[in-house]
């Protein structure tokens, strides 16, 4: 026996090296100046009404507000829906839980759930009670379209992803309606006057092509050159004509060239100088 004692091994006990400090590291440039927008966005809208469920005696939920003054908590909750009756922000909020709550039957309210369903109404930001009401189902449909995708996603059955995915592609067609009803509802009141200026640039090349007549012609057969070549002289000058080849201008008929002189001997030629 003590042989056999004698021949058993003893293990030493390792201990566990400590583990190394944790390393704060500090934000970067790029990383203190996106915690600054953060802060200013946050700081400039709305901030989202936050509740918490707590379970009573039996299976009843309480859902209470969370995070601000009881005082404050009718109000922002007001704001968030974008109306003045809290009877009618208190109904929305309840639809708003019940649309979100995709917990099974026996499992509470998921607070992350309902928190995030009133931040995404709150940052839609109804304005009247119509928009209120918009905006509740909108929120619905988005949920519910995501549960029916997310469902779709994860199962191999040929059927049931066909049934899921058809009644989601709805849902989300039903959401994009409801998201430009909002839009044409928020501008139905607004005019826009829009404003448009108009450049025309003429080179010297068109300008030329003009004033030799090669543009467009006008309605009597003739270009657009003599009415430029009227125009070329200033008040009170002549007319100045320019023909393009340099040889002077002829009439048609040799015989209007020559004027007869009376109480000469003969007919003399009188020759019409022309100006060039």
């Amino acid at each position: 026996m003590s042989a056999r004692k004698s021949k058993a091994r003893i293990t030493p006990v390792v201990e566990k090296p400590a583990p190394l400090p944790a390393v704060a590291l500090e934000p970067t440039d790029a990383e203190q100046a996106e915690i600054v927008a953060h802060a200013k966005r946050e700081k400039a809208r709305r901030q989202p009404p936050r509740f918490a469920v707590e379970r009573q005696d039996g299976s009843k939920l309480r859902v209470m507000p969370a995070g601000v003054h009881a005082d404050a908590a009718g109000a922002r909750l007001m704001n968030a829906l974008g109306t003045t009756d809290l009877d009618l922000a208190e109904c929305l909020a309840a639809q708003i839980v019940n649309a979100a709550n995709l917990q099974a039957p026996n499992e509470p309210v998921s607070v992350a759930n309902l928190n995030a369903a009133l931040a995404a109404v709150t940052g839609i930001g109804p304005r009247d009670e119509a928009e209120a009401m918009l905006v509740a189902q909108m929120v619905g449909v988005h949920w519910i379209a995501m549960e029916l995708l997310s469902k779709a996603g994860s199962t191999t059955d040929r059927a049931l992803l066909n049934d899921r995915g058809n009644l989601a592609v709805k849902l989300l067609r039903t959401f994009a309606a409801q998201l430009e009803t909002l839009k044409r509802y928020r501008s139905a009141g607004e005019q826009r006057v829009v404003v448009q200026h108009q450049h025309v640039n003429v080179t010297a090349d068109q300008a030329a092509v003009q004033v030799n007549g090669v543009g467009n012609p006008a309605p009597g057969g003739r270009g657009t050159a003599s009415k430029l070549e009227e125009r070329s002289h200033g008040p009170g000058e002549p007319e100045a004509v320019t023909p393009e080849s340099g040889t002077p201008l002829q009439c048609p008929d040799p015989a209007r060239n020559v004027v007869p002189v009376a109480g000469c001997d003969g007919a003399e030629p009188l020759s019409i100088p022309r100006r060039r």
